[in-house]
């Protein structure tokens, strides 16, 4: 059965095109995220290394550790909330790819089954090779509307948490780093 008339497709086009925005961003994300936790491995050994948000993170605290919590807290939080916001930069799309694709796959179907039923009103016949095409377009939209939002729902689900984690693991540099320098 031949696939040509999908690439005419608005929809079908709006999804692969969503598809491979999504595992652009998914790859961004993951490189994203893996080189913070290696400059900030680099800035734990070289105190000197200023790629990391460690170093901005450090920073941040060493102006401001003789500060009273009422200010030194505030500091630090914003700057981790600075460096959280570049690892976060496009993970909102994501989550708009993810949820939006299956509304976009189930709008694919209505238009098919719309053509479906032109095509026997047209034809005044509802024989099969009549509603092929038109039956054909609503399941293939219908599969890649999912096939779009499965894998960006999964990895903005899974990048958020690593996220997470680097935070948790930036905010356990902090409480570490107050405890000793005030314990001095």
């Amino acid at each position: 059965m031949p696939y040509q008339h999908l690439l005419k497709d608005p929809v079908i086009f709006i999804l692969m095109a969503a598809s491979v925005i999504s595992w652009a961003i998914i790859i961004d994300c993951i490189l994203t995220i893996r080189k913070s936790a290696f400059t900030d491995r680099k800035f734990v050994k070289d105190k000197s290394f200023s790629e990391s948000a460690l170093y901005h993170i450090n920073d941040r605290l060493t102006k401001h550790i003789d500060s009273p919590a009422d200010i030194l807290l505030p500091a630090i939080d914003s700057e981790i909330t600075i460096q959280r916001q570049k690892l976060e930069r496009q993970l909102p799309l994501l989550g708009v790819i993810g949820s939006t694709a299956p509304y976009m796959g189930l709008l694919g179907t209505v238009i098919g089954i719309i053509q479906a039923f032109q095509s026997i009103q047209a034809h005044n016949n509802m024989s099969p090779s009549i509603v092929a095409g038109g039956i054909s377009t609503a399941l293939v939209a219908t599969a890649i509307g999912l096939a779009v939002a499965i894998p960006a729902v999964a990895a903005h689900h899974l990048i958020s948490s690593a996220i997470s984690h680097r935070v948790s693991d930036w905010e356990d540099y902090v409480t570490e780093q107050i405890s000793e320098k005030r314990v001095k």
